[in-house]
């Protein structure tokens, strides 16, 4: 079974359509409410951003695995950390143990608000993985120097970029009277948002980054500007996703990796929907909560239960063009600069 999942994924990430010689790829893997992308850049190194749930069937570390094996990826030039939750830090040392990793990159210290379960259970066994090996902390302004592609860290460890990205800055028209879901702050607040810059093409990947940070980073002025594409925070959860930050982003397609049953919240789909040039909505499941405002079939790679593990694919290129595509009935979209 595992070398025919490896032999079909071959087939697909190979589609010669699909695989253009100077693209930006993105393989934003089916963790089931929890969340794993595998980043190939035209030059040669790859990331891995977090890497699903430590299940006791290491179903996400498998997934990851057999994705990586299709690419021909046999270790990570970068695997990030965006925060030690579960779901996103706590499966990192089993992966590591299958397909290692060369630098990390996370924000340092656990926040002093998240639960002590986090620290004992995933930030702790996290440093013990990594061991003597390179550990990139990093904050808000600094560049993730992986090969082929711009990634400016824009938040991390509560903090967020002291000046504008270049191209950005203006006031914010819709700052007046925004107000924050309120959440206490855990350690979703501490999550490392990167800006990835291919050419002409921006992504914004904010992880679980709560409201309250999203307002400083919007507030009074807008310091990161538009993008194309938006990874949808913390997996289509209300206390993120503000509609202060969706529609000052400005974003034509948003990519939700979300469960059946976690996240894709009508609040949060609504917001998506109403933001100004908004496009297309991809979810990696359809939302039970989500019902009637779950994006149309062809745009959801799982459908409801049993869960078929299919991933959705970015591929970028140069001039801003980007060509998004759903690996469970192959329907893709290409959206023009």
């Amino acid at each position: 079974m595992k070398k025919l999942l490896i032999t079909v994924l071959t087939l697909w990430l190979a589609i010669p359509a699909l695989r253009a010689a100077e693209t930006l790829d993105l393989y934003v893997i089916d963790t089931e409410g929890g969340k794993a992308v595998i980043v190939v850049p035209p030059g040669g190194e790859t990331m891995l951003i977090d890497a699903g749930y430590p299940t006791t069937d290491d179903r996400d570390t498998n997934r990851i695995v057999a994705a990586a094996q299709a690419l021909g990826i046999k270790s990570f030039d970068y695997i990030v950390a965006t925060h030690y939750d579960m779901d996103h830090a706590g499966n990192i040392p089993r992966l590591d143990a299958r397909i290692p990793g060369r630098i990390f990159v996370d924000h340092g210290a656990i926040l002093p608000t998240a639960n002590t379960r986090n620290k004992a259970e995933f930030y702790e066994p996290y440093l013990k993985a990594i061991g003597d090996r390179k550990r990139m902390i990093v904050k808000p302004g600094d560049v993730i120097p992986l090969k082929g592609v711009q990634i400016t860290v824009v938040t991390a460890g509560g903090e967020v970029l002291a000046k504008p990205l270049p191209g950005a800055g203006q006031p914010n028209e819709f700052a007046a009277g925004a107000k924050p879901e309120p959440i206490d702050s855990d350690d979703n607040a501490g999550s490392v948002g990167m800006l990835f810059e291919f050419g002409k093409f921006r992504m914004l990947d904010l992880a679980d980054l709560l409201q309250m940070i999203e307002f400083k980073l919007m507030i009074p002025n807008n310091l990161v500007g538009t993008v194309d594409l938006f990874m949808v925070s913390h997996h289509g959860f209300k206390v993120s996703n503000s509609d202060l930050l969706v529609h000052s982003i400005r974003p034509k397609v948003a990519i939700m990796n979300n469960g059946q049953r976690k996240g894709g919240e009508p609040r949060v789909l609504d917001t998506l929907r109403s933001s100004p040039g908004f496009q297309d909505l991809w979810q990696l499941h359809y939302s039970n909560s989500g019902k009637d405002k779950n994006a149309p079939e062809q745009f959801i790679a799982n459908l409801k239960d049993p869960c078929e593990a299919k991933m959705i694919k970015v591929s970028a290129q140069l001039d801003g063009t980007f060509t998004v595509i759903n690996a469970r009935n192959g329907f893709s979209k290409t959206y023009q600069p």
